[in-house]
């Protein structure tokens, strides 16, 4: 059966680990996600990883991934052998916290303020080599350290959607490549059909999932992330169809609807992980 969790974010990742812990724990989660700030292998001691494992334990919460989001093309060579060897270290601190899923995208980043754009700015051609030539030093390294990697899709990078980031998986044909299937973001480029993209994947191919929702289209400033269920995703039809395919991983809220963090909750954005979890439990009814 699978879990549902929560990524914590802005003011909770002020709070000691115990806290935030027990808060999402509270809010009815079954799993935390975390990201770099909590556990960095350079920002952060042993010790400190070691305590957010425990709190996790204490909890009763699973860690179901580990973010490690770093851009492949850019265009220093320098920066881009940097960003494998950043991920390569936080790789193993994953496995050593006992953590065998991690989230990585492929970039370019488009919400930098002079973004690399593919065919304008960069050949596809240069980007994939790129990006295929991090995953040729990142994949064996997964493997050794028994880490499965889930590549998200980000609109306007080069794995934006299921076509593009089944490339890079049907390019390695890798059991420790995957997906981090997060809905939001092939909605965006109009592929509304949940049943098509979750047996596209297929559960082997699906190691963690993002719960998130969107309106517009991939261009910045003309979409939004809003409250799960008031966008574009067929929320029952996702559900019911990750049901029937048996998928037992974790489907992890990712709050990023940030207006309505600010205008509506104060920026507490603990409070984003009840109001998800009511709307999950809500959408999830009769399934």
């Amino acid at each position: 059966m699978y879990k549902i969790g929560f990524m914590p974010g802005g003011n909770m990742l002020g709070w000691e680990p115990e806290k935030i812990c027990d808060y999402i724990k509270n809010a009815g989660y079954d799993a935390i996600e975390l990201t770099l700030p909590l556990v960095c292998a350079d920002g952060r001691s042993d010790a400190d990883r070691k305590r957010i494992v425990r709190a996790a334990e204490k909890s009763g919460l699973v860690i179901s991934e580990i973010v490690l989001q770093r851009d492949f093309v850019v265009l220093d060579a320098n920066e881009r052998n940097a960003t494998i060897e950043y991920l390569i270290r936080n790789m193993r601190t994953a496995a050593e916290m006992g953590v065998d899923t991690v989230n990585m995208f492929t970039g370019p980043q488009p919400w930098l303020a002079q973004p690399l754009i593919i065919n304008k700015n960069i050949s596809a051609t240069q980007a994939w080599d790129w990006v295929f030539e991090a995953f040729d030093r990142i994949l064996p390294v997964a493997e050794e350290n028994k880490i499965k990697i889930a590549v998200e899709n980000v609109f306007g990078m080069l794995c934006h959607d299921f076509y593009s980031n089944f490339y890079l998986n049907k390019k390695f044909n890798s059991s420790w490549l995957g997906v981090n299937l997060d809905p939001s973001h092939d909605v965006l480029y109009g592929n509304t059909d949940m049943k098509f993209l979750i047996n596209g994947w297929g559960k082997d191919k699906i190691f963690h999932v993002h719960l998130k929702d969107a309106v517009g289209i991939p261009v910045m400033g003309q979409f939004v992330f809003p409250i799960i269920g008031e966008g574009v995703v067929d929320w029952k039809e996702f559900f019911s169809e990750m049901k029937n395919i048996n998928y037992n991983g974790c489907m992890s809220v990712e709050f990023e609807s940030f207006i309505y963090l600010k205008n509506g909750l104060n920026n507490n954005f603990e409070l984003s992980a009840e109001l998800s979890r009511k709307m999950i439990a809500k959408l999830m009814e009769d399934i």
